[in-house]
């Protein structure tokens, strides 16, 4: 009897490592970004500080796009933006769609299973406009506030959640004026991870 419950289980992990052979995953990671408004200062701000995402991790992480058609991602700006937990500076969300494929060769079928990845964010209108002003000022608490905000979102749309660090990108808040340090070193390097690039070869201590 012992000899056949070995034989079995010996067919079993055969049988398992045939099947995981059957499938390969493969994720995309290439967010296009399409501003849904008409506001050219708005369309601008989101540019710029998605210009300064990409310097800051090294690689091409985000790509605004002016055509809806070419875009996978979305950024909307809402008025009085609110969830269930109340009124809100912005809201991320990350999205994951899956396709699969069956791929034929001599050696017999697998199955491609295609993740892609892609994101939703939304920021309050009022806020947003209301610190444009410090856009030509990367110094000032207005830029940093809303490069802190962006940069926020953006990390839910790549998985991450809150934390209760108050030096963390992730936490719950985001303040207005910078009188403690915020740790964009961790962030970037967690994005980096993420997107499985390499960390660039000058990588400066960024905090705020």
């Amino acid at each position: 009897m012992l000899i056949q419950l070995c034989r079995v289980l010996a067919v079993v992990s055969c049988f398992s490592l045939i099947a995981c052979k059957e499938y390969k995953v493969k994720e995309v990671k290439d967010f296009r970004l399409y501003v849904n408004s008409d506001d050219v200062e708005l369309n601008a701000a989101v540019s710029e500080l998605a210009a300064q995402y990409n310097k800051d991790v090294g690689a091409n992480a985000l790509t605004v796009v002016d055509n809806k058609a070419q875009a996978n991602s979305n950024i909307s700006f809402v008025k009085n933006l609110a969830d269930d937990g109340g009124s809100k500076l912005g809201l991320g969300q990350w999205i994951t769609t899956e396709q699969e494929k069956n791929n034929f060769s001599a050696t017999g079928a697998q199955k491609q299973i295609t993740v892609y990845h892609s994101m939703s964010l939304e920021f309050d209108t009022a806020n947003f406009a209301g610190k444009l002003k410090g856009m030509t000022d990367k110094t000032s608490d207005e830029y940093k506030h809303l490069y802190h905000l962006f940069c926020h979102e953006v990390g839910h749309g790549m998985q991450l959640n809150h934390s209760d660090d108050k030096t963390n990108v992730m936490y719950k808040s985001i303040p207005d004026h910078y009188n403690r340090k915020i740790d964009f070193v961790g962030y970037f390097a967690y994005v980096r991870s993420y997107l499985k690039i390499s960390a660039p070869v000058e990588n400066k201590d960024v905090l705020i």
